[in-house]
């Protein structure tokens, strides 16, 4: 479903299925799920997030399973039931769409679904991002994450999604989740670089400038950064949800450098081996001349805490900042993959051409 002029986000999201119908049919189906690889699954029950009616229960167990799934992960948000409840109203999260597996009365897998419109090459398509796909490490290997993404998969092609997109870490040779995506028919459409650059940031630059997150300001970022394939249509509610309407924990500036580049600054604490450490994460780097100089780095660098660890995420295609961030002190710590599975005949023209330079969307990789 390709979305022409005139149309808004709101207006293809008519096109999903009523809440209602979905859990109906989830109803029906999730008994029949008796087996899955060859496991028995009967005690288990697949349902659908819009089916757990406690919201507060819910934010929680999220937040618990989150922390067994993650916890030993460097450069990920440290769980809480806060987090979690302002993670899940980010705009485009369908919670019929979301899923999870309950053993009694406990949460033991789950996967966050968001429809969004997203840039690929020449077209915006309707895009579902699938985020956090966790299983309790005790329920491990019974094929529930396979179960989830299929009805994820499955509920998306309803919801008239041209196409899915999700990341996951690169291991040689490939780990589990990422032999498991590409078995579904997902594939990598281009790597993500994590770089960090541990404190002191000592810098001659003066600091960038603290910039207010207005409409005009959100216009500029969408002229420099809209063109690149990755991008979700910047629109009024996401923009609300990524700058304005923060958590207290995780709180976010945006900055602009002295050339104009401007900047967003999320500080706060990750984990990195299971310890709790200060971060400042860069993220949406987007200069007019449509390359981030060292200088502006380091006047972003100049406004972050002592002991903070600096982090961003550069896209393998984006060449001059992998160079600007190398020149400044900082170094490569792991890679994710952009993985597409496409779900109509538009997605799959789109995805068999290679663009120049992806966009990632910072709160699907580390969530912030």
């Amino acid at each position: 479903m390709r979305l022409t002029n005139g149309e808004s986000f709101t207006d293809f999201r008519g096109v999903i299925s009523s809440e209602a119908a979905l859990r109906e049919e989830e109803r029906c189906r999730k008994r029949n799920l008796s087996h899955v690889r060859g496991h028995a699954v009967t005690d288990y029950e697949f349902v659908s997030h819009a089916e757990i009616d406690n919201r507060e229960w819910l934010t929680r167990s999220l937040a618990d399973l989150n922390a067994l799934t993650f916890g030993h992960y460097r450069g990920v948000i440290v769980p809480s039931p806060s987090f979690m409840d302002w993670y899940t109203r980010r705009p485009g999260m369908e919670p019929a769409l979301c899923q999870g597996v309950l053993a009694g009365d406990s949460l033991v897998s789950s996967l966050f679904v968001t429809l969004a419109p997203m840039r690929l090459n020449t077209e915006v398509l309707v895009c579902g991002i699938v985020d956090t796909v966790m299983t309790h490490p005790d329920h491990r290997r019974r094929g529930l994450a396979r179960g989830l993404l299929d009805r994820a998969v499955g509920g998306m092609k309803k919801g008239g999604a041209d196409l899915s997109l999700l990341y996951t870490a690169v291991a040689d040779p490939p780990a589990v989740p990422q032999r498991l995506y590409e078995s579904l028919g997902y594939s990598t459409y281009g790597l993500v670089d994590r770089f960090v650059k541990a404190p002191p940031h000592l810098s001659a630059a003066g600091p960038a400038a603290t910039v207010s997150p207005d409409a005009e300001l959100r216009c500029h970022v969408e002229a420099r950064l809209g063109t690149r394939s990755g991008w979700l249509v910047l629109d009024e509610a996401l923009w609300g949800w990524r700058r304005v309407d923060r958590l207290a924990d995780y709180p976010v500036a945006l900055e602009r450098a002295r050339d104009g580049t401007l900047a967003a600054v999320c500080c706060g604490r990750l984990l990195a081996g299971g310890q709790q450490q200060l971060y400042a994460v860069v993220s949406d780097l987007a200069a007019a001349s449509g390359q981030v100089r060292e200088e502006a780095l380091c006047s972003f660098l100049s406004t972050i805490p002592t002991k903070a660890t600096a982090t961003v995420l550069c896209p393998r295609s984006d060449i001059s900042l992998a160079h600007a961030l190398e020149a400044v002190a900082f170094r490569a710590a792991g890679t994710e993959a952009a993985m597409l599975l496409p779900l109509s005949d538009a997605a799959k023209k789109q995805v068999a051409r290679r663009s120049s330079l992806w966009y990632v969307a910072v709160e699907s990789v580390i969530g912030v």
